[in-house]
């Protein structure tokens, strides 16, 4: 009861931290920003007029366009009637029935108003709630506190992270110090301010930092940074007003990405050493750093093959594209997409790949003292 007081006081001190962070935060919004935009939720009560068909060339995409009737849902307009009309093309597939949430926006307090988007959120809100269900289920306590170890990360990399990169910090310090504060915190919710908990969070911290490191190293030498990446002209643009340099965005977004994989593996070097030593207190440091580099092999094997994984899913689409095209090996292996994407890959797995000798040494030194 007491831990939980104390974790409990901890997190609201955390969070008026964060907002008043957040509130503190001015910066010029992109010269593109919709002023004036308002959005709603609204739900389709007729199709008025509809003339729709299969794709000439894709007879499994249906394309058209159709008008609706919608009653919206949310906001100050709740209740209004309004028609809009619905286009449906190859890559925007939303085509309406009675019944169906789209998100509408306007101008004019929707005298004219515009299809956005279909309303997913239900989707996604089942699943989340899908997820704490079974991880409270599976976990219990353990599982409570996993679920705030994942809230207290994003609170981190959205309010704090990105405010601090506006503020003008460096990607890669930001970065740092959002891995410390994000591994710190897990650690010491799952498993109190323990011994084991410092070690895995300064395990995780050192193999992050030499990640970040190397791919700064990388970066410089093969001009490989947040310029290279599709997203670079709109990051510009959007920051042109905004105090912060986005080209070492792409290693801080490397030390993110491999951060929880990285946590994992200490955690699990950290936690067999420590059982291992209770079992049997005449181990030596020798026998302690063998054993971890055992452990390590098969962690280090599924957690590399995870990253991997990871980088290749999210960019299966252009792969997929290079791939129908036939690019000769000499120029996809030069193309931007391609380089970055490996070198996220390949620097998230040394990442893991180094949290095996370095947890095992220091868990191994600490644990003989």
């Amino acid at each position: 009861m007491k831990k939980f007081l104390g974790h409990t006081i901890f997190l609201i001190i955390y969070i008026l931290v964060i907002i008043g962070i957040n509130k503190s935060l001015t910066y010029e919004r992109p010269a593109d920003y919709p002023e004036g935009l308002a959005y709603a939720k609204a739900r389709v009560t007729e199709i008025v007029s509809e003339d729709m068909g299969q794709d000439p060339d894709f007879d499994y995409i249906r394309i058209g366009k159709q008008v609706l009737k919608l009653e919206i849902l949310s906001g100050e307009h709740k209740g209004k009637i309004l028609q809009a009309t619905n286009y449906v093309t190859r890559v925007s597939q939303m085509e309406a029935s009675v019944g169906m949430d789209y998100i509408v926006g306007s101008y004019d307090d929707f005298i004219i108003t515009t299809v956005m988007y279909r309303d997913r959120s239900s989707i996604v809100y089942f699943l989340a709630v899908l997820l704490l269900a079974l991880v409270l289920l599976i976990g219990r306590q353990k599982g409570a506190c996993a679920i705030a170890g994942l809230l207290v990360t994003l609170v981190n990399v959205v309010f704090l992270f990105i405010p601090m990169l506006i503020n003008g910090m460096p990607a890669i310090w930001a970065a740092v110090i959002v891995v410390l504060l994000s591994t710190l915190h897990n650690m010491i919710v799952l498993n109190g301010f323990t011994a084991k908990s410092m070690l895995a969070t300064l395990s995780c911290t050192i193999c992050t930092v030499l990640a970040g490191i190397l791919a700064y190293i990388v970066g410089e030498f093969g001009n490989i940074n947040t310029l290279s990446t599709p997203e670079a002209e709109n990051l510009l643009f959007i920051t042109e007003n905004c105090s912060f340099r986005i080209d070492n965005l792409l290693t801080a977004g490397i030390l993110i990405a491999a951060m929880g994989a990285v946590m994992d593996s200490c955690m699990s070097l950290v936690s067999s050493l420590f059982e291992l030593k209770e079992q049997n207190p005449q181990l030596t440091e020798g026998q302690l750093w063998r054993s971890g580099m055992n452990i390590g092999k098969d962690i280090m094997g599924t957690m590399t093959d995870t990253l991997a994984l990871a980088f290749v899913g999210t960019s299966l689409n252009s792969v997929l594209v290079y791939y129908m095209y036939s690019m000769p090996y000499m120029s996809l292996i030069n193309t931007d997409f391609m380089v970055v994407e490996l070198v996220k890959g390949i620097i998230g797995s040394l990442a893991v790949v180094l949290s095996v000798p370095v947890t095992t040494f220091l868990t191994a030194k600490q644990l003989t003292k």
